[in-house]
């Protein structure tokens, strides 16, 4: 019974949505151009006349998340589809070199999701995370293509509710196999007879491969030059208040500041709250001698290559739904600050206990810490030492997942 009320519930919404992409004129640009590009899927998209992998991110953190695993299948078969449900993951890929093709998901409706799966024509899929879609999930069990989840992580507060409870168990029960990121996911797989194993988190084996590349930025050398940085990751508006102060008193040291999202308006917000002494990435022209201490960051795609030239990060986002990513500027030594929303991933408690992450409450605190870490001269050197075993002891075996695939 709650299954049948839920895809009729589910299947009206969907085509008042679709009934709403006539008035396109009424949505932000960002989402005025996901409506346009829905319309466009089907003529954009060629069909795979031999069988395909068909990988699912929900964004370029899902897929970031699942990277790592993509050369290993290419083993397997070297056709490799891949399909973003947002903007900035469809717009943003750059890794074009790693698969054959790339497409938005369309909405997710019965007649949509059967004629996406002809022509992708899938021997197996891969859904990375938390991105799953009802219709979807069921058309590909009905057509019988193996179905797999790599990197779920159950939140906590939702599976306490009795209707997500509901909804996990019947959808989840569809796929072939699952890898779960930690124990609470598996417990509840296994509570309701899913196949599953836990793997961790993939973001740590694509962050030592990207720590691993010898990616040089000429622009941002001539801006630090040699002083102390201080890189202020995936900042969100809620952060502002808390970083802004030391910014502009900090005159002996580098700041460089890059948005969670990067676009006109919120450049344009970043600079009028800050000093006239604000150069934007884009403005750069192979500085000798800088006379600007800040740096806004204007373009997409840099931040995971900028921690190598910092020595104390502050990441973003822990003053509103949870810190970002902390994995990225401690592979390369930086001491972390972020805010207190920071439980959503493990490492940060354990970055904490090892003295190389620190909660802060307010601006005061976030001031006082920045001064201390700089007056103590830390070498990044130590602090590499102190998270090797980290990274040593998270890293993943692929061959795990791909014993599965095969």
């Amino acid at each position: 019974m709650f299954k049948k009320c839920f895809y009729w519930k589910y299947n009206v919404l969907l085509k008042f949505i679709s009934c709403l992409s006539i008035f396109k004129f009424i949505y932000p640009k960002k989402y005025k151009n996901w409506f346009i590009e829905q319309n466009r899927i089907f003529l954009k998209l060629k069909k795979n006349k031999n069988q395909s992998i068909w990988i699912h991110c929900s964004s370029l953190g899902e897929y970031e998340h699942i990277k790592a695993i993509i050369p290993h299948l290419k083993k397997i078969n070297n056709n490799i589809n891949i399909t973003f449900f947002s903007n900035s993951g469809y717009m943003n890929f750059k890794d074009f070199k790693l698969i054959n093709q790339t497409s938005y998901l369309p909405l997710d409706t019965k007649s949509n999701m059967e004629e996406f799966i002809f022509q992708i024509n899938p021997a197996i899929v891969i859904i990375s995370k938390n991105d799953i879609w009802p219709n979807m999930v069921t058309c590909l069990k009905t057509n019988n293509i193996p179905l797999y989840l790599v990197g779920f992580k159950l939140n906590k507060k939702k599976i306490k509710s009795w209707l997500m409870k509901k909804y996990y168990a019947i959808f989840l029960s569809k796929f072939d196999f699952i890898f779960s990121q930690d124990r609470v996911t598996a417990q509840f797989l296994n509570t309701n007879n899913i196949n599953n194993k836990i793997i961790g988190d993939l973001r740590i084996q694509q962050v030592l491969n990207d720590s691993q590349e010898h990616s040089h930025d000429p622009k941002i050398k001539s801006f630090i030059e040699n002083k102390k940085v201080i890189i202020y990751g995936s900042i969100e508006n809620s952060d502002h208040r808390i970083i802004k102060n030391t910014i502009e008193s900090r005159k002996d040291v580098k700041h460089i500041i890059v948005p969670h999202e990067i676009n006109k308006k919120t450049i344009q917000k970043l600079k009028n709250e800050l000093s006239s002494n604000t150069l934007l990435y884009s403005e750069i022209a192979n500085l000798k001698n800088c006379d600007h201490n800040i740096l806004i960051i204007d373009v997409f795609g840099l931040l995971k290559h900028l921690y190598r030239y910092s020595n104390i990060a502050y990441i973003g986002g822990g003053f509103k739904e949870g810190v970002h990513n902390t994995l990225e500027p401690a592979i390369h030594g930086n001491l972390m600050l972020f805010g207190p929303q920071h439980t959503n991933f493990e490492e940060t408690l354990l970055f904490i206990q090892k003295g190389i992450g620190c909660s802060i409450e307010n601006k005061l605190d976030f001031e006082n810490k920045i001064n201390k870490w700089i007056a103590d001269h830390q070498s990044n050197d130590i602090i590499k030492e102190k998270i090797i075993s980290f990274f040593k002891n998270k890293s993943d075996n692929l061959e795990t997942i791909l014993h599965y695939l095969k």
